[in-house]
């Protein structure tokens, strides 16, 4: 997941930019912030963050003021498969 932060005056460009790709974003994936004078762009899905870094790419009006990627938080069996794929990769480098 990543989140953009682009300036409020650029929202209208940046959204009519999306538009003509034909992507849409649901209302809970774009968050104004009105006293700092940007607003965020929540982007989940794998297509649509490369559809918006190159939006962000090839328009250099707008202007993004920073993305910020965020991790996703870990199932337990995700965890449980990442600690024994370790720990079998160090009791092969023991044995060897």
């Amino acid at each position: 997941m990543s989140v953009f932060k682009i300036k409020l005056e650029d929202k209208a460009a940046f959204l009519n930019r999306l538009e003509k790709v034909g992507v849409t974003l649901n209302t809970d994936q774009i968050v104004d912030d009105k006293l700092k004078g940007y607003f965020e762009v929540i982007v989940d899905e794998p297509k649509q963050l490369e559809i918006v870094q190159t939006i962000l790419k090839q328009s250099p009006k707008i202007n993004a003021i920073k993305e910020e990627k965020t991790k996703k938080k870990l199932t337990k069996n995700e965890l449980k498969e990442m600690v024994r794929q370790e720990l079998q990769s160090m009791l092969a480098k023991k044995k060897s």
